[in-house]
């Protein structure tokens, strides 16, 4: 009887076999079983005739077909399953290695001697399994099959119902092959698969149960070589045969004249905002021009490839634009690579020039004969000589087929190799890659990548066919601020691997809409935290073929949507070992790809270019005729049933670290020059098993000093005691010089982080060199036993005062490492550090007001060092002001005059500052009218309230919050002002309530009224001036929490104040947002000097479903529901109206939690496209708010003061204002806060205000308008017209605006 331990030996070799689940997990009955059932194609009597012949048991043969089924399914060549003895009912495990170098007859003679044991040594009863709690099946593989033995005793019925339920209790999956108790020759053999509905549908499970009776049929066919198996089905080939019937055409388009008709359509637009300075559309075509006939002189079109060399710049995006004008291919060069690299590409290029930065110039003098330099004031000059001249640069220079650009990748050579793109395959993949990510001319696109990698391209081409931004950071922001850079853009679009994403947090990006994940594998959980915020689109792709795989996941995590695009190429799965078999749907194998976007091979590589761009299999050109050249693209994938691809993982030993892909051959061709005592080496990516320590790369090194002489027998068997040297004195002194060996020869990002010297080298069965152990191992070290590796080894030192404290606690957490594992000599780099962890680090100083870069991280990596050369800075943005700072002038002076004119002493003025501009407008208003902008608020309290008490609670919140103890002053130096007193906001009682009234000027904005008769109630008189809709919710919660004893924060107005006094110019924004409006107000006025009185009042609610458009704000969708009604009602599509915005947008610390009034006014213009769908229009809104954030709090005045067209969009007579959600009750609350009319009242100055709110899908909207301007039937009308075009909007975003317009016409 065997034990687990039997198990865990003989399986020791084996890593876990489990069938794959085909299914995500929502909705999925992981419990319930189905099953499905095939015959075999064969009669009985064949198998057992050709089992006899072949000298082995039908179970072998039996068990073989299911080993084959796992491989393909798997991926695996070392499969292992359990089978259940039909003659005893226990369970064994059976294990079967395939090679490519063996035959099935090998295969089945190596499986007969396990099988035909009688001695049970391996043998359980599954009811010890199920005692024991199944932990094997999960332990080591979760199929089962279950079939005859040859001569053995047919179990009875009993017998095998009570064996299913024991397997189905252990096994995820049970295969059993049934043959009916009738002559054996003419019989026929069942297959049923049994199965958890978790792991796959129906039409799934009948896949792999026919590729068994495959297996079973290709065996006893007599086929030898396992690559000649066919487990495809008929019904698989048609379906993949339908997905894949049509391809894209190919394009005679080009990128120049796509991006040449948006430097026609919109000259002023920009093209390309750097760090560095910005282009427009029409500098855009002009400059790169210029280059283009600079080149054309030297000798540049098609064919001709042209390096360019700089550093993160705007100028870049003119050199590429210059060379493709000139009809050249441009290979973006990344100066950061060690100048060996780029001269090896250079070389391979045969680079006539290097078109190139000033910065850069120098080490472009070093790779070419010639340098053009673009950028810089001589060069600026000498291309702007070329401006207005003849633009032939719509030309055909350049054929579809020529060149675009060559990206250069990994080699296994240790040469990189230049994968090249031509025009159309570019093209090709530009209508999927535009529509998937929704690029437009709104679009702001971040160019995170470097220079060497191809997205870079993506990033810079696809946004200006699509009339975008390109947004260039500096290489500085780009390693040490990568957030801030994020936010000062305003970027909508963003390009990253999963690994920067993990660093990035989505809270801080409110202008980003799309975030594109690519380089490598993303896990479903990373894609929760952006999927509630952004798209998120997975981009699968090579260099060797621009775009494989689209796929678009968004909507809240409860519900996440995921939409696979269609790409315009084919997508195949084959056999590794011979594409000339097609693999079975869900079934692993190697992808290829036809279609347009197939790119042209590798440059000046004859040999690489035939093996990996091969001619259209026999399949495929029996599909159909003229089949083009098809991409290997070395990928180990499956094709979903939804047709996505997934990715399993590398055939070769390529890898990808951090989104870039690394040849290990090429890294270990360096190791080995670096190192010439080392006989063998291996480099591995290595992932951790700790979620807090990321992959890295280690090179295992054997050299002659640390070599054993061990037999072939203690490499196959080796154990991590045996693998592993003891790093040496001698080792360790050779690190640096090794390390520094390989920076010169290879990018930062291919050197390995560790190198383990080998006493041994590992070796497989079969005598191949055992990566996977070596992984096992490695991974399995501890950090401690690392650092035995690094090249320094440091005494421990505790850290010496506050600051190398602080920057220990940065070390560990950025890290993952405990405060006792860093000393204050440490290097942060030695402990696992990189350029990621190292932005991690500089963000949590800054965060703890430390003045720190990723620079001065690598700069000074030790901790002590770092500690030294950091300074701790006051960060003035994080603290409040002190009083008055924010006037200049005498403070005595000012304190006279406001004392003067509140009638107050100068002892009780606490600050003096100014007016915002939206107080400024509200005294205005309510100077010429007494009751505009002036809320009276009635708070019923219960019987029960202590009235002392309250009244205390009311004193704690006036004192924390100084807002309620402003008052307004005018002074003939400075204007309106803003004074603070220290005094108790004023308590009267009194049964008058509606005799008290609020005088403006110099006096108290805040009364409380406490009515006694005829009930009790509190009774708020406040001016708008000092609250507003956001935080007078705030305020009666704070009230609340005083009133039950809690302590309230300060929260002065100072610090908003201030960041006013610093916005940025919003003459720009505005003069664009308004430039050229020519509609008229509406609703219109009797005369130009009228002024509207709100006088009636309409309400309408409607029931809205949650939109689709889930990724722009319910103010957005109001907004365009308002301008669909108002454009309708006039007869226009270019119309504007006011909106009120929240200002709880601006970068003030704990602004969120202020009670001060951050509301402002805002002209709202929106033009419509009858063509264009809700979707486009919504993100065209939203972009436009969202990039007026900064400047929403000019002020009305002095928008108008911007120029006629901006004077006119402030002339509006609508104003909407969307209300915050209601605060939720809580159980201790004392008093009611719902808004009154009467505050709406309040706020109502135009001859129509809409208010609205959006809760639990309904749609409310008040409508406080002039009676006398617009009448009831059509306030009513204009109000429904809203609610439909809101349901409309939120029902379905791909509806064209010119519908919804028809729809509220045919409503009439």
């Amino acid at each position: 009887m065997a034990t687990p331990e039997k198990w865990r030996k003989y399986l020791e070799d084996y890593i876990p076999c489990s069938f794959p689940t085909f299914l995500d997990n929502e909705g999925a009955d992981s419990k319930s079983f189905a099953s499905v059932l095939v015959r075999l194609e064969h009669p009985y009597g064949r198998l057992m005739s050709f089992s006899n012949n072949c000298g082995v048991d039908v179970a072998v043969v039996l068990n073989v077909a299911w080993g084959i089924v796992l491989q393909a399914y798997t991926g695996q060549d070392a499969t292992c399953f359990a089978v259940i003895a039909e003659s005893n009912l226990n369970i064994r495990p059976c294990r079967i290695r395939f090679t490519s170098d063996k035959v099935v007859s090998d295969i089945l003679s190596a499986c007969q001697s396990p099988c035909s044991e009688k001695t049970g040594d391996h043998d359980i009863p599954a009811s010890h399994l199920s005692q024991d709690g199944g932990f094997l099946a999960s332990e080591f593989f979760n199929t089962c099959i279950w079939g005859p033995m040859q001569g053995s005793q047919m179990t009875s019925e009993t017998q095998a119902a009570d064996m299913n339920r024991n397997a189905l209790n252990l096994f995820d999956l049970v295969t059993r092959v049934e043959v009916p108790r009738v002559e054996v020759d003419k019989s026929i053999t069942r297959i049923t698969l049994t199965y958890k509905r978790g792991l796959m549908r129906e039409h799934q499970a009948l896949a792999v149960a026919k590729a068994m009776e495959r297996a079973i049929s290709e065996i006893i066919s007599g086929k030898e070589r396992l690559d000649q198996f066919c487990l495809l089905t008929s019904e698989d080939r048609r379906q993949m045969s339908l997905w894949n019937m049509n391809l894209s055409d190919n394009s005679d388009a080009r990128i120049e004249t796509l991006i040449h008709e948006w430097c026609r359509r919109t000259p002023s637009a920009v093209a390309v905002c750097g760090w560095d300075g910005d282009f427009s559309y029409k500098e855009l075509n002009e400059l790169s021009t210029g280059v283009k006939h600079d080149l054309r002189h030297l000798g540049i079109g098609p064919e001709v490839f042209v390096p360019i060399l700089f550093e993160k710049s705007r100028w870049a995006v003119i050199a590429m634009l210059g060379v493709m004008k000139a009809g050249g291919a441009f290979i973006l060069l990344d100066p950061a690579h060690p100048p060996k690299r780029l001269r090896s590409i250079c070389d391979k290029v045969s680079a006539r020039l290097v078109v190139s930065s000033v910065q850069q110039a120098d080490l472009a003098a070093g790779l070419a004969g010639h340098v053009v330099i673009v950028g810089g004031e001589v060069a600026t000059a000498g291309m702007a000589q070329h401006v207005g001249e003849h633009d032939d640069s719509m030309d055909c220079i350049a054929a579809p087929h020529n060149a675009l650009y060559a990206v250069f990748t990994s080699g296994s050579t240790g040469t990189p190799k230049g994968v090249v793109n031509s025009h159309s395959s570019f093209l090709a993949a530009m209508p999927v890659y535009l529509k998937a990510l929704e690029l437009d001319n709104n679009s702001r696109v971040f160019q995170f990548a470097s220079y060497a990698f191809d997205v870079t391209i993506f990033d810079a081409l696809m946004t200006l066919v699509a009339g975008g931004c390109v947004c260039v950071l500096s290489n500085a922001d780009r390693s040490s601020d990568l957030t801030s850079a994020i936010q000062h853009f305003g970027t909508t679009h963003l390009s990253v691997t999963p690994t920067v994403a993990r660093i990035l947090d989505p809270q801080d990006f409110p202008s980003l809409k799309t975030i594109v994940l690519g380089g490598e594998l993303s896990a479903s959980d990373e894609l929760l935290k952006w999927v509630n915020n952004v798209r998120v689109i997975r981009l699968y792709g090579a260099s060797e073929c621009t775009v494989m795989s689209i796929q678009c996941t968004s909507g809240p995590a409860s519900s996440i949507k995921t939409i696979n695009y269609e790409t315009g190429n084919c997508c195949w799965v084959v056999n590794p070992q011979n594409h000339e078999q097609l693999r079975p749907l869900g079934a692993v194998g190697e992808l290829l790809v036809e279609g347009a976007v197939v790119g042209r091979g590798y440059l000046d590589d004859a040999s690489q270019t035939s093996e990996t761009f091969i001619e259209a299999p026999a399949w495929l050109q029996e599909l159909r005729q003229g089949s083009s050249t098809v991409y290997k693209s070395g990928d180990l994938v499956r094709i979903a049933a939804d047709k996505s691809v997934q990715f399993v993982c590398r055939k070769s030993t390529q890898v990808k670290l951090r989104g870039q892909r690394i040849e290990l051959g090429e890294v270990e061709h360096h190791v080995r020059l670096a190192i010439p005592s080392a006989t063998e080496c291996v480099v591995e990516l290595i992932t951790i098993p700790d979620a807090s320590r990321p992959p890295m790369l280690m090179a295992f090194v054997l050299s002659d000093t640390d070599a054993s002489t061990s037999s072939i027998t203690a490499r196959r068997n080796a154990t991590s005691d045996a693998v592993f040297a003891e790093p040496s004195a001698s080792f360790r002194s050779q690190i640096a010089s090794i390390t520094s060996k390989l920076r010169d020869a290879l990018p930062s990002y291919m050197v390995p982080s560790v190198i383990l010297p080998l006493r041994i080298m590992p070796l497989t069965g079969t005598d191949k060199i055992n990566r996977k152990l070596l992984r096992q191992l490695a991974a399995a070290l501890s950090r401690e036993d690392l650092q035995l590796y690094q090249a320094q080894q440091t005494t421990y030192r505790a850290p010496s005062n506050d600051i190398e404290e602080a920057f220990q606690r940065f070390f560990a957490q950025a890290l993952g490492l405990s405060l006792d594992q860093i000393g204050a000599d440490d290097h942060f780099f030695s402990l696992g550090g990189d350029s990621l962890t190292a932005m991690r680090l500089a963000a949590m100083a800054r965060k703890a007001k430390f003045d720190l870069t990723v620079q001065n991280v690598f700069d000074h990596p030790e901790l002590s060092e770092l500690a030294r050369h950091t300074k701790l800075v006051a960060d003035e943005s994080q603290e409040f002001p002190q009083p008055f700072t924010l006037i200049a002038g005498s403070k005595q002076g000012i304190v006279r005059d406001a004392a003067r004119q509140c009638r107050l002493p100068s002892r009780v003025i606490e600050d003096v500052y100014p007016c915002t501009p939206l107080q400024k407008g509200l005294l205005a208003e309510t100077m010429r009218d007494a009751a505009a902008f002036v809320a009276k608020i009635e708070v019923p309290l219960p019987r029960d309230v202590d009235l002392d008490r309250l009244r205390q609670a009311w004193a704690a919140v006036a004192k924390a919050n100084p807002i309620l103890r402003t008052r307004m002053i005018f002074s003939p130096s400075y204007g309106m002002l803003q004074v603070v007193v220290r005094e108790d906001v004023p308590w009267i009682e009194s049964d008058e309530v509606e005799s008290q009234e609020l005088v403006v000027v110099g006096r108290s904005l805040v009364q409380l009224i406490l009515r006694r008769r005829p009930s009790t109630a509190l009774f708020l008189h406040i001016h708008h001036a000092v609250y507003d809709g956001y935080s007078l919710p705030l305020m009666f919660a704070q009230l609340n929490n005083a009133y039950h004893g809690e302590t309230l924060a300060f929260r002065p107005a100072s610090a908003f104040i201030r960041y006013l006094a610093t916005m940025p110019d919003a003459t720009d924004y505005w003069q664009s947002m308004c430039q050229g409006l020519e509609s008229p107000s509406f609703p219109a006025l009797p005369h130009p000097s009228h002024r509207p009185h709100p006088d009636s009042k309409a309400t309408h609610t409607v029931c809205v479903a949650s939109p689709h458009a889930r990724e722009y704000t319910p103010n957005t969708h109001v907004r365009l529901a308002w301008a669909i009604t108002q454009a309708h009602e006039q007869g226009l599509l270019d119309v504007f109206y006011g909106t009120v915005v929240s200002g709880r947008n601006a970068p003030v610390d704990q602004i969120e939690s202020m009670l001060i009034p951050t509301v402002a006014t805002v002209p709202c213009r929106i033009t419509l496209d009858v063509d264009s769908p809700v979707r486009k229009i919504l993100h065209r809104i939203q972009d436009v708010a969202t990039r007026g954030i900064p400047f929403e709090q000019i002020g009305l005045a002095e928008i108008s003061h911007l120029g006629k067209d901006a004077a006119h969009a402030c002339s509006f007579q609508t104003l909407l204002l969307m209300q915050p959600t209601a605060v939720e009750q809580n159980e201790n609350d004392f008093f009611n806060t719902s808004t009154s009319d009467a505050n709406y009242r309040a706020d109502a100055t135009y001859a129509i205000n809409l208010f609205c709110t959006l809760e639990n899908q309904d749609l409310s909207v008040t409508a406080l308008y002039d009676g006398n301007i617009v009448s009831t039937d059509t306030m009513q009308r204009l109000l429904q017209n809203l609610g439909k075009s809101m349901q409309e909007i939120h029902a379905a975003p791909r509806t064209l605006i010119g519908d919804i317009l028809k729809s509220l016409h045919s409503r009439l």
